[in-house]
């Protein structure tokens, strides 16, 4: 009798295990399906449901600077089965311009960053301009303020990149803002806008290279394999425009350290694989893969320094 029991205790917990190890891992993400940001997801979403051995989920809940997203996780299970993976802004920029329902450095835990990169200037192939010194003679040119530029959402990199630019040249220029990446790249493409900030990968990097696009500079400090002849903004003759960004990845406040460590642990073998890794440079995206302890550290610090910046140029929301 003792047997059975020890038989059907063992049966029973091989099947504990076994829905436990088939449980989603869900990625909420911040970005639209077939944005940048979606683009370098779903790569590394595959490659951790292998390493994971269970499915791994990626839903897009773009809108309201990155609330949406953030907002789902929030409310999510501190269980290690739901993570957020969103753009620098929708953490350490948005919450000090916008109201923000929730506390984005308390109620969610810093796990690790997918990781850094920058944007590039794009251009309409209809706006008769090929460098930055062509862009700059047309902005100046001009009428006041009516030069437009897209942006993935106020208070993004995107937006302070045209902010900058605008600042540099002492011009006023008009944002334009959209709900994510996608739906500024299609207004690019048609010419509704006149410039914008995009990333170096998924529809952008098709659009350039079929010539429906022009990119002019990339605003990270080196070039990347993707546009090897772009020039970074710096070498255009506008170092005060060069902005680095980081996309994270986060859980829900609660979720127990040794969660945390086993989900930074796995993407960060995922990350530092080689195809992950080419692949992500060729974008000029640099893995990330930091221990949580360091990624909460750099969020903390790059909350400071976008607060203070913030203050600095009294940005309003538009």
């Amino acid at each position: 009798m003792m047997f059975k029991q020890f038989i059907l205790a063992l049966c029973l917990s091989a099947m504990a295990s076994l829905g436990q190890a088939q449980t989603p891992l869900k990625i909420i993400t911040t970005d639209q399906p077939g944005g940048g940001m979606d683009a370098l997801i779903r790569p590394v979403a595959e490659k951790l449901g292998t390493a994971l051995g269970r499915p791994v989920i990626v839903e897009n809940k773009p809108g309201a600077q990155g609330r949406l997203g953030g907002q789902a996780v929030v409310n999510s299970a501190p269980d290690g089965n739901t993570v957020l993976i969103t753009v620098q802004a929708g953490i350490v920029i948005n919450p000090h311009v916008y109201t923000w329902p929730y506390n984005s450095l308390t109620d969610l835990v810093p796990v690790t960053e997918l990781g850094r990169g920058s944007l590039v200037l794009l251009v309409p192939s209809s706006l008769k301009v090929n460098t930055m010194k062509e862009l700059t003679q047309w902005i100046t040119a001009q009428p006041k303020g009516s030069a437009s530029y897209a942006t993935y959402s106020p208070g993004t990199i995107s937006h302070f990149g045209g902010l900058l630019l605008a600042q540099d040249l002492g011009v006023d220029m008009m944002a334009v803002h959209y709900k994510a990446s996608g739906d500024q790249v299609k207004d690019l493409v048609s010419g509704i806008v006149n410039m914008g900030w995009g990333p170096a990968a998924g529809s952008v990097a098709q659009l350039v290279k079929a010539g429906r696009l022009k990119a002019l500079a990339y605003m990270g400090p080196k070039r990347i394999p993707a546009f090897p002849d772009v020039p970074t903004i710096r070498e255009a003759g506008h170092p005060i425009v060069e902005t680095d960004g980081w996309i994270g990845i986060f859980a829900p406040k609660g979720t127990p350290p040794d969660v945390v460590d086993k989900l930074q642990q796995e993407f960060a073998k995922v990350l530092s694989s080689a195809d992950t890794r080419n692949m992500y440079q060729n974008f000029g995206f640099e893995p990330g893969g930091s221990t949580a302890v360091e990624f909460g550290k750099l969020v903390k610090s790059d909350s400071q320094k976008f607060a203070d910046y913030i203050k600095k140029i009294n940005y309003k929301v538009e």
